[in-house]
């Protein structure tokens, strides 16, 4: 039979455990591209997205719904925000160094072990040496260039075909007529192809769109419901207030390859000072 001492010691050492267990996270806060802030532990990156623990409970948010990862607050500057616009991810440590490459992984226990493909291959960073990554351009960045500016014409956003949605950096309004101009060739499938109007030779009635073709650029506002875009060049109204975001109309894009490239116009914002970016 243990002896009463032992057994307290043997309580002591579980809740010690325990205690080091629940510290295998860090504090961070995930900014998304709809502009909500989710503060609380950021524990892992898996394949259903990013896991936060906020209030002793586990919430999941998908990874292509996260613009920025905070440890530590700061905005993106000039630099990154032009990286971003071009496709790029970008990590910023603590140190003022970028790092350019697509985050990989999240693991490990405090400090958090971050993995970032770059163009000269993995690297493996520590939480506490990151201040933010940047994985799209943050709901609400100033455009590179005059702050407050209107913004003339914003060319070659690309729409890639495996995401479900493309932040493109820009604030419009209800009532805003936009025009957009796309091309480019995506596959939706093995063997079907699609232009920005999209393809016949798939369907589903899962598609956002539902009565738009398989692949075809759309587009939608914050939350509202998704538009049609295509190969139509004449100016659009804008639905409600928010953030403009494109995308493919498929209801699956992990086989998916290629991108859009689109210049977005707008055709009354000169007037207003509106459509900032």
């Amino acid at each position: 039979m243990l002896k009463r001492p032992l057994i307290v010691c043997l309580l002591c050492l579980s809740s010690f455990l325990f205690a080091m267990s629940a510290t295998a996270q860090e504090g961070a806060t995930l900014v998304l591209k709809s502009g909500e802030r989710i503060s609380g532990n950021l524990i892992d990156l898996n394949a259903s997205g990013f896991i936060m623990q906020i209030n002793g409970q586990e919430r999941r948010i998908g990874a292509n719904d996260v613009a920025v990862v905070e440890f530590t607050g700061g905005e993106a500057n000039a630099d990154v925000l032009t990286r971003l616009r071009g496709g790029q991810q970008v990590v910023m440590l603590r140190n003022g160094q970028a790092v350019e490459g697509r985050l990989n992984d999240v693991g490990g226990t405090h400090p958090l072990r971050i993995t970032v493909d770059t163009p000269s291959g993995s690297r493996n960073f520590s939480s506490s040496d990151i201040a933010q990554i940047f994985l799209a351009t943050p709901p609400g960045a100033a455009a590179v260039g005059t702050a407050g500016a209107p913004v003339a014409a914003t060319s070659g956003v690309r729409v890639d075909a495996n995401q479900a949605w493309v932040d493109t950096g820009i604030n419009v309004s209800r009532g805003d007529r936009v025009a957009f101009n796309a091309s480019g060739d995506i596959m939706v499938a093995p063997g079907a192809s699609a232009g920005v109007g999209g393809t016949p030779a798939l369907t589903s009635p899962q598609y956002p769109v539902r009565n738009a073709l398989a692949g075809a650029l759309i587009g939608k506002v914050g939350n509202s419901a998704p538009f049609l875009i295509g190969s139509n060049t004449q100016p659009i109204t804008m639905p409600a207030d928010g953030r403009l975001m494109l995308g493919i109309n498929d209801d699956g894009f992990a086989d998916n390859t290629g991108s859009f490239s689109v210049t977005i116009i707008p055709t009354n914002q000169a007037r207003r000072g509106l459509f900032r970016r």
